[in-house]
């Protein structure tokens, strides 16, 4: 049996030994309403992109439980920000 998304959720944050109050102010929403995803029971739509950015996963493995392959020109564009955030990191260190 596949994983549900909310299944999915909690697993996530468990594994990056969040509470699930800790997992909601991370990503702006009231506790209860964390809670709710978590439970399967929808209120509103999750922030998937929050969500994703907190466990360093794809949106799309976040939704449906599959790593993506990104196309090459994206995975260039990952590669040329990480670099740029790399040079600002360096910079910032130079003041």
């Amino acid at each position: 049996m596949s994983e549900s998304f909310n299944q999915r959720l909690s697993r996530l944050r468990r594994e990056k030994e969040l509470s699930a109050a800790e997992m909601a102010r991370l990503i702006d929403v009231a506790p209860t309403t964390y809670r709710e995803w978590e439970y399967g029971r929808k209120t509103k739509l999750p922030p998937f992109l929050k969500i994703s950015q907190v466990f360093a996963i794809s949106v799309t493995e976040l939704v449906i439980g599959q790593k993506s392959t990104p196309a090459p020109e994206l995975e260039e564009l990952r590669q040329i920000e990480e670099k740029l955030r790399e040079i600002r990191l360096t910079l910032q260190a130079m003041k």
